[in-house]
């Protein structure tokens, strides 16, 4: 979960990953974010957390209470794209 003093370290894309929330569709993951912060005791923590479009801005899936995890998306979805490309040549 975000906290006040939480600090995102780097960022990387997500393409071909979708969070899964309980009761709604999956949504595309924008990128995983590398953040620092600390834990109950003050000790330094680092984790990697999805981020996605929700609502109108770019948020931690992990925030969300019906959050349940990252899956890869459907394969054949994400190579649509490279087909429309082969059949242009």
């Amino acid at each position: 979960m975000s906290e006040p003093m939480a600090k995102i370290l780097q960022i990387i894309p997500a393409d071909g990953w979708e969070a899964m929330f309980e009761d709604e569709d999956s949504v595309p993951v924008v990128c995983f974010a590398l953040v620092q912060g600390t834990d109950e005791q003050g000790a330094a923590t680092t984790e990697v957390r999805p981020m996605a479009s929700l609502g109108e801005a770019i948020e931690f899936c992990d925030d969300y209470p019906n959050y349940q995890g990252v899956t890869r998306a459907d394969p054949d979805l994400l190579d649509d794209d490279d087909e429309d490309e082969d059949e242009d040549e």
